[in-house]
């Protein structure tokens, strides 16, 4: 891997600093991944936007006036935690009458974005959220909830922007953002991948005469894998989708020919030379055309096109003036702006500090669960390489690193809370895990913990077998049922779930059998390594695999992995402890 870069772990934070220091008259940073305007907005809704980083200047590049009012930022490829969405809104809620959520449509955004949006209504912030999903490429018109959100995106950042920097209710820039995803489509082909900096190889593999059409943002693949063509032949292939979607006859449109990362622009010149020639030859009137770097995908070589259907409304919208580090028009008036903005002060996650926090030993049922977690740490560490392997062909590269990074702050957690309820202790390491794991593992791991520590805290104690299988068996199934919630899946649709039903199920067997905690525990973990199997003949139906269709058949689904890992440590540690 070359890469213009210091530690692989340091990126995403000095990416951010890169661009606060270099434009401080329009961005301003609260947190390492939260970035707000620097003169702030009063009176009007606020804009919030984001997700994982490696798409610069998405999104913090189209914070500023006439656009986002603040963007956060995950780890590369990886949806930003319940948290910092949360500290998001709270940097820009205290000056607006509203927030609205600009979300892609991945599980894990769209998770962490619903679960921030509902933490401000509680708090009394009017809040509401729109799901962008322009990618053709994934799903048919009539099954748009499937497809994934990428470069119309930066119309929805620029009309919703616009009529909220105008006054308008959040009503009102709610509906021009529906309106400008109802009538944008985009589809991508790639000809190189990219390589995430933490994960050192890239996170697919083309052969130097192939191309991947449809493919995603993430690296994800796409419609075919093909021999390379002509520019234009692949211009034809995306445009024949994109205009099959919605009828532009009769409409002006506003292209966007969206540089990967990797593509110099005289041949995304070469793009939008035939955008405009195929267009024209359907009659079909071009309003302006954007060409650049506006959403990538690191350093990957490809293009997207993106065709917004126009009317005046739209026209005016896109029109308007415009300031941010990416996207400059017009002149933006900065007279109705606050003063340059001073450091929010988000609330911050306890578990964050809690490393340094001077503890009492822990002890009893208290240490055990402690040294179970310290040994699943290690174990997720240990397997990092291997788990990130699996989700490479059907995901984006990033599920063992994750994994590892959420788990290492929990274990860092752990000294802090030698002195607490082994309830306490679950729920706090499930707290953890939603705020550093990121993307939808995050969610889904927390409420694992948080579940299995509610299910404790009914009884509170670990005294016998028979009452920690009773216990651990009521968790798991309070955690299927969330889980199940969370993420919309269910059992045979490829992913951890298919590994926690058998793993649930084998629980309550060995609860009716009597069986001691440690004869339970293994029974469970052989149970979830043989669901975590059982998932390789499947096909995605949903998360990020999904996109591939028949293509994701043939590999393990790398959640259920992870869940069979987890089960596994725990049943070998619980052993270790009882000999």
């Amino acid at each position: 891997m070359k890469k213009f870069i210091n530690r692989p772990e340091d990126v995403e934070r000095q990416v951010v600093d890169g661009y606060v220091k270099s434009y401080p008259a329009l961005i301003h940073k609260v947190s390492d991944d939260v970035v707000v305007r620097t003169h702030r907005k009063r009176g009007k809704v606020a804009l919030v936007s984001g997700g994982g980083m490696g798409h610069e200047p998405a999104h913090l590049g189209y914070v500023g006036t006439g656009m986002l009012d603040a963007a956060v930022g995950g780890a590369i490829y990886t949806s930003p935690a319940v948290d910092r969405i949360s500290a998001g809104i709270e940097a820009v809620a205290p000056d607006a009458t509203g927030v609205l959520l600009v979300v892609k449509n991945y599980t894990g955004d769209v998770i962490n974005f619903k679960l921030a949006e509902e933490a401000a209504r509680e708090e009394g912030v009017a809040c509401d959220h729109v799901v962008v999903n322009d990618d053709v490429a994934v799903g048919t018109p009539t099954q748009r909830e499937q497809r994934r959100g990428v470069a119309g995106t930066i119309f929805v950042h620029k009309c919703a922007g616009a009529a909220a920097e105008a006054g308008k209710p959040l009503a009102e820039v709610k509906r021009v953002a529906e309106k400008v995803i109802d009538n944008v489509r985009t589809m991508g082909v790639g000809i190189a991948p990219c390589t995430v900096p933490a994960a050192g190889k890239p996170g697919f593999t083309l052969a130097d005469d192939e191309m991947e059409m449809g493919v995603g943002i993430h690296g994800e693949p796409g419609i075919r894998r093909e021999k390379m063509e002509p520019v234009d032949a692949m211009v034809d292939e995306i445009l024949d989708h994109v205009l099959a979607d919605i009828d532009y006859a009769g409409h002006e449109v506003a292209v966007l020919v969206n540089g990967a990362g990797g593509t110099p622009d005289y041949e995304l010149a070469l793009v939008a030379n035939h955008v405009h020639d195929v267009l024209s030859a359907r009659h079909i009137g071009v309003w302006h055309t954007y060409m650049g770097n506006y959403l990538t995908s690191l350093e990957m070589r490809g293009f997207s096109v993106s065709l917004l259907r126009l009317d005046d409304e739209l026209k005016n919208l896109l029109s308007a003036p415009a300031d941010t580090p990416a996207w400059q028009q017009g002149e933006a008036s900065l007279a109705e702006d606050a003063a340059p903005g001073e450091d929010a002060s988000p609330k911050q996650v306890a578990a964050s500090e809690a490393s340094n926090v001077p503890a009492a030993e822990a002890t009893g049922a208290t240490k055990a669960v402690i040294d179970v977690i310290s040994t699943v740490a290690g174990a997720m560490e240990a397997h990092k390489d291997e788990l990130t392997e699996l989700d490479q062909p059907i995901g984006d590269s990033d599920h063992g690193i994750n994994m590892a990074r959420g788990f290492s702050a929990a274990r860092a957690l752990l000294p802090s809370l030698a002195g607490e309820a082994p309830a306490a202790v679950l729920k706090k390491v499930g707290s953890t895990l939603v705020s550093k794991v990121g993307g939808s593992s995050g969610p889904l791991y927390g409420t694992l913990f948080r579940k299995v520590g509610v299910a404790l805290k009914a009884d509170d104690s670990l005294a016998s077998d028979e009452n920690a299988v009773r216990c651990l068996a009521a968790g798991l199934s309070k955690a299927f049922v969330g889980i199940e919630d969370l993420g919309g899946a269910k059992p045979g649709d490829k992913t951890m779930l298919d590994a926690m039903q058998p793993a649930m199920e084998a629980l309550e067997h060995a609860r009716g059998e009597d069986a001691p905690l440690v004869e339970a525990l293994a029974q469970a973990a052989d149970a979830a390594e043989a669901g975590a199997e059982a998932t390789v003949p499947l096909q995605a139906r949903k998360g990020r695999a999904s996109y591939l269709g028949e293509r994701s058949v043939g590999h393990k689904d790398p959640g259920a992995a992870s869940f069979a890992l987890l089960m596994r440590t725990v049943a070998n540690a619980v052993a270790a402890q009882a000999k």
